[in-house]
């Protein structure tokens, strides 16, 4: 458990103060746990507590320049993954958009190249991230449009907003299928030549939702803890196999206000505010461009993982309700009045599309 703390952010106030807690337990259960710790703090807190500290109060110091690298971006043609093309476009990051919604792709592609720095080449393919072998079809299109992906960001998501009775099952097998399970098929498609040039970046656009459970969201939490896990395992793949230029960003994110959560509130919006879409956007560039293993925010979302490592269940089930997350869906009504979504309530995960390419 601790050693799946440290990973969880090692570099940041949160994952320090894990670290510090989990390892003080460890310590006291064994004599070798005792050495194990002071090894720890010898060697690795100080580095990681100054690189904390540094990237979270000076984080250019770290940028990596992306001017040249190719990125696909899942969930492309609007809400956070369109607003992250546009700025890696800007820097000069040569973006294919993934989508499935096809007049919401054609627009995003024109709003993107409007932006982008000169040479940069903006890219659109059709994909329906709920079928496998169309994810693999599309993918293999957009190499041959781009070349391989260098960065890659699994950022499609849905979200249902029902409880677990409540929601039909295509519509929570839809969920697992586009928020978790389509990223073992895009990453298969793209790991493999990132680990041959030993360059590459695969970046995760989770949940806090992943991190707590959330009534009205048995679904969507579990797809998002999959793909947080999952990108935890793929992390600890290249570390084993020795590819350290092949870096993982998990992102964890509350709710942004992007419509996807329209209806969502927070009890204490100074401590767990609905995230600005534009601010968000640019936490995460800011966290991929300093190789940052895991984005929690806001901050206060770190208490989750913290508190149920060392709290009696009890204890954690009420500080989630003080927080009031209970009642955090009451009111949701998502994009489902009106708003465009490339998988509208009633779809099947059983429907199948082949790429388009525009």
């Amino acid at each position: 458990m601790m050693a799946s703390l440290l990973s969880y952010c090692p570099s940041s106030p949160g994952g320090i103060a894990a670290a510090l807690v989990l390892g003080f337990f460890t310590a006291v259960t064994s004599p070798l746990g005792v050495v194990r710790l002071l090894v720890l703090l010898a060697l690795r807190l100080p580095l990681a507590a100054a690189r904390g500290v540094l990237s979270f109060l000076f984080p250019s110091l770290f940028w990596k320049s992306v001017q040249g690298e190719v990125v696909y971006v899942t969930g492309g043609a609007g809400g956070i993954g369109k607003l992250m093309s546009q700025k890696l476009a800007r820097l000069g990051a040569h973006v294919v958009l993934l989508d499935k919604n096809v007049d919401m792709l054609a627009a995003a592609k024109k709003e993107v190249a409007a932006v982008a720095a000169k040479g940069v080449k903006v890219h659109s393919v059709e994909v329906d991230l709920a079928d496998r072998q169309a994810t693999y079809a599309a993918m293999e299109k957009a190499s041959e449009l781009a070349g391989p992906a260098t960065m890659l960001i699994n950022n499609a998501g849905i979200v249902t907003g029902k409880s677990l009775l409540e929601g039909s099952d295509d519509m929570q097998e839809l969920t697992m299928a586009v928020n978790s399970t389509a990223h073992f098929w895009t990453v298969k498609a793209c790991l493999p030549a990132m680990m041959e040039a030993d360059h590459g970046h695969i970046v995760t656009i989770a949940s806090s939702a992943g991190l707590c459970g959330t009534p009205g969201l048995a679904d969507y939490c579990a797809s998002k803890a999959a793909a947080f896990f999952f990108d935890e395992s793929i992390r600890m793949e290249m570390r084993k196999q020795g590819k350290h230029g092949v870096k993982t960003t998990c992102v964890c994110p509350f709710f942004i206000k992007t419509g996807m959560f329209e209806g969502a509130s927070s009890k204490w919006p100074r401590l767990l505010p609905l995230l600005e879409p534009e601010w968000a956007a640019n936490k995460i560039i800011s966290a991929v461009r300093c190789n940052q293993e895991v984005l929690v925010m806001p901050f206060a979302i770190h208490l989750a993982p913290i508190c149920r490592a060392i709290l009696p269940v009890s204890v954690c089930d009420a500080t989630v309700e003080w927080f009031g997350v209970l009642d955090s869906m009451n009111d949701f009504k998502g994009r489902g009045a009106g708003g465009k979504a490339p998988y509208p309530v009633g779809s099947s995960v059983k429907t199948r599309s082949s790429p388009k390419v525009a």
